[in-house]
């Protein structure tokens, strides 16, 4: 409660909002009620899919000498393996593609007789570079999930010696077929010990290279699609790839044509912009690291260079801007045309070299008032004030009510009236009429004389 009510003070709130914000209602505890239920059952359902997962790598590690029959990598089995298996539902969904990346890392590390993590690793690279030209914008999220958990492994086996050794050297899934070491030119010694460190870094250059050059097909395509599945492929596995700084600035270069204002599409003009700062953000963080320290250095020196001549560019651009706006004022005065107050400089004098509040025409003598008959202060000396009026005594005459009078500053006997103005004389008092029944003909003259006033009313019973 305490800091939803420093939430809502900051917000601005009076006392009463911020008192009904920290109120806690039938509805504040209906909701803290089903909230409660809700991580009981979340609980539940992770005990029991824990308990899910424990039986099925039991299970797994029960059958795994019946799983591969061949027992030795002979090659079929990793393209068979990403042909039915991983291919067919890593596009479905991105539960379905992040299950597939899991179910990899599983059968690697069980150390299945016949697995080789590093054929399977190859053919996902072959199929996801040419699935990048047949793919929609779904199909190319979910492929860009699986692709990151995977490039994340391959990362660490390359630029960690330690992941290397503990996670992948001397394993089954470090061992390659002779038709795959042939084509790839490694030694014997990967058929029966696997592969080393170096030759880890030769196949990952060439993975790199692959999905670098078909990523830059798409960009450079002039179809719609195959530019929006490169995007969206490279714009979520910016953090794992690239790595590699020669591949990443021809990435970049590609970038350029799709971020000018020629580009007819507006969608993958901001798109690209916005891989671009991605990747550029990456790349000053470390994440080409095989990157030379000297190239490095030299491009951080550059873009200080550069920034360093932008603010001078801004400073310059201001200096002008205040120059041209001085010009424009000594041109055409100070703007008292346009609304500017000028008393607020009052050291400076006016036009005609008079200091300010000097001007004649502002102690001129007024004429009367809007209201005439309003009272008007008269200031004493000391912190006495009375108020005056026209005529005090017709003022009190009347009882004090308002009336129009205004007295000419050459008339000396008094107040004059409008009525008296028109000759119409002092205005007559106002009688009520009679009872009915009082009416004579001597109340009659009487009241012709003003004379009459009416009896008193007896109670009624």
């Amino acid at each position: 409660m305490s800091a939803l009510a420093a939430a809502a003070a900051a917000a601005g709130a009076t006392a009463n909002e911020v008192r009904q914000a920290t109120t806690f209602t039938m509805v504040h505890r209906e909701e803290l009620d089903r909230l409660k239920r809700n991580v009981d059952q979340l609980n539940k359902d992770f005990q029991r899919q824990q308990k899910r997962c424990k039986f099925v790598k039991s299970m797994l590690e029960s059958k795994k000498v019946d799983l591969i029959r061949t027992g030795e990598s002979d090659g079929t089995f990793a393209s068979a393996f990403m042909t039915f298996c991983v291919y067919p539902r890593c596009f479905l969904s991105p539960e379905d593609s992040l299950f597939c990346a899991q179910f990899i890392k599983v059968l690697h590390s069980m150390k299945l007789q016949g697995f080789s993590t590093i054929e399977l690793i190859d053919n996902i690279v072959n199929a996801a570079t040419g699935s990048l030209y047949c793919m929609t914008e779904d199909e190319a999220g979910n492929l860009a999930i699986f692709l990151n958990e995977i490039w994340k492994t391959v990362n660490s086996w390359r630029y960690n010696n330690d992941a290397f050794s503990s996670e992948l050297k001397g394993s089954p899934g470090s061992k390659l077929s002779k038709a795959y070491a042939e084509a790839n030119n490694i030694g014997d010694h990967s058929v029966k010990d696997g592969i080393t460190h170096d030759d880890f870094k030769a196949i990952y250059t060439q993975w790199h290279s692959k999905i670098g050059v078909s990523s830059i097909g798409c960009l450079a395509s002039s179809e719609y699609m195959h530019t929006r599945a490169a995007l969206i492929v490279l714009s979520r596995i910016v953090l794992v790839y690239p790595t590699q700084p020669k591949v990443g600035d021809k990435i970049l270069k590609s970038l350029s044509s799709l971020q000018s204002e020629d580009n007819p599409r507006p969608d993958i003009r901001a798109t690209a912009q916005g891989y671009h700062s991605q990747l550029t953000k990456a790349r000053d963080e470390g994440m080409w690291k095989e990157e030379n320290i000297a190239v490095t250095r030299a491009r951080q020196e550059k873009e200080k260079a550069k920034a360093e001549e932008r603010k001078k560019n801004l400073a310059l651009q201001h200096e002008n801007m205040k120059k041209e706006t001085e010009a424009i004022t000594r041109e055409i005065g100070d703007g008292d045309r346009y609304g500017r107050d000028r008393r607020d400089d009052r050291s400076r004098p006016d036009d005609r070299g008079r200091a300010w509040g000097a001007d004649p025409r502002a102690h001129q003598q007024r004429g009367p008032p809007m209201n005439v008959s309003a009272p008007v202060f008269t200031p004493k000396v000391g912190a006495q004030r009375e108020l005056g009026f026209a005529d005090r005594r017709e003022h009190d005459r009347r009882g004090g009510h308002e009336r129009d009078v205004y007295v000419p500053p050459n008339r000396r006997d008094g107040p004059v009236t409008r009525r008296q103005e028109d000759g119409r004389g002092e205005r007559r008092k106002r009688s009520r009429s009679p009872e009915r029944g009082d009416d004579s003909e001597h109340q009659q003259s009487k009241r012709s004389r003003g004379e009459w006033a009416p009896p008193r009313r007896s109670a009624r019973r």
